[in-house]
């Protein structure tokens, strides 16, 4: 039936259809930010990192199913498609079977810009507000990274009678807007392997256009494909006790950042009170002010910047419901203080801060500096 469907063009997918779906919903996430509500040690801050980690990669295979959905494209989209092959296993963000290939694409979105020499090695560079490089590292390939993945899947698609000839594709998509690609000095098989995730639906067009029409593949070949990947998808279970060394003390509550817990809470409690009550007016005198001695002058600022810096803390960790500690410790306050950072340079010196934290509270906390 599917064979005369296709001989008079009857066909169904006339663009992309989802066979496993992206979804935001993601397990692994909501169990590692239940794990970080009950680990009451450092190890936290893993834990919290690779929260973070994940929620990034979560964003860029977002932008790569918007691109996907609005290609127009007749394919079947599979996300997140685990498989094991003959002791090989390969994790696929996105697997597109389309009528005359399957493609593989690997999702990344990284920070700063990704530089590829005439080797094909990566390189990744970060830079300052003011454009200068303040940070360069190498990276493992991506391209070599999902061409493993590609090889695996393809073995197992001809072994089971799948394809025979219809080839599989690689490609890396870079999710992130902001990065830039320098390409210019790669080889030829990697620099058509790596694009941004706007330029998905081009890509994909260049290549149909490329393909021969006889070669288009049977719209019952393309669901096999898919619903035998579906089938074969297996889900990773993750132990995190072994991962993050986790032992029963890391589960009680540490007695000193307790302390500081409720110190935060009680204060938090107090700077949220209001007082409205009426003036009333006593007499019409003008009342001189006394002139400010310096000292006073300095400890009034210290005041009050230490108090909108609270304040500012308090109303961050309500909108991500954490512990105020969690967004910067009274020691990390008291050093925003003294040094007084005008920029995210100055402020990443600060104990306590790292780039995450910098990218997410500095601009904030620099205005508050500067008020």
């Amino acid at each position: 039936m599917g064979f005369l469907s296709d001989m008079f063009d009857a066909r169904k997918i006339k663009g992309p259809v989802f066979y496993k779906e992206f979804s935001e919903d993601n397990k692994q996430l909501a169990d590692l930010e239940e794990l970080f509500e009950k680990v009451k040690s450092k190890k936290k801050n893993l834990i919290k990192k690779d929260i973070i980690l994940l929620k990034v990669g979560l964003d860029g295979e977002k932008n790569v199913n918007y691109e996907l959905k609005n290609s127009f494209i007749p394919m079947i989209c599979l996300h997140d498609i685990r498989i094991s092959h003959e002791d090989n296993i390969a994790q696929l963000d996105y697997v597109l079977v389309t009528e005359y290939f399957t493609m593989v694409i690997e999702t990344k979105k990284l920070t700063g810009d990704i530089v590829i020499n005439e080797a094909g090695e990566f390189t990744r560079k970060f830079k300052n507000n003011y454009g200068k490089v303040i940070k360069e590292e190498g990276m493992y390939s991506p391209i070599a990274q999902n061409s493993r993945h590609v090889r695996i899947l393809e073995d197992m698609l001809k072994k089971n009678g799948l394809i025979k000839i219809r080839p599989v594709y690689s490609m890396v998509v870079i999710a992130n807007p902001k990065s830039i690609i320098n390409r210019t000095k790669a080889p030829a098989d990697i620099k058509n392997n790596i694009i941004k995730h706007d330029q998905i639906t081009d890509m994909l067009n260049k290549k149909i256009k490329k393909v021969i029409p006889s070669e288009k593949m049977r719209e019952s070949q393309m669901m096999d494909i898919a619903n035998f990947l579906k089938r074969n998808h297996t889900e990773i279970t993750y132990d995190y006790y072994k991962k993050y060394g986790l032992t029963d003390e890391d589960f009680k509550e540490d007695i000193n950042s307790k302390v500081e817990e409720v110190i935060e809470e009680s204060y938090e409690k107090v700077v949220e009170i209001k007082i409205e009550q009426p003036v009333e007016k006593i007499a019409e005198i003008e009342i001189q002010k006394p002139i400010e001695k310096k000292e006073d002058l300095i400890e009034k600022n210290y005041e009050e910047l230490y108090e909108k810096l609270k304040k500012y803390r308090y109303a961050k960790s309500q909108e991500e419901a954490l512990k105020a500690y969690c967004i910067f410790t009274n020691n990390t306050l008291e050093e925003i203080i003294k040094v007084k950072p005008k920029n995210k340079e100055e402020l990443l010196k600060v104990q306590g801060f790292g780039k995450v934290k910098v990218e997410k509270y500095g601009e904030d906390i620099i205005g508050i500096i500067m008020e």
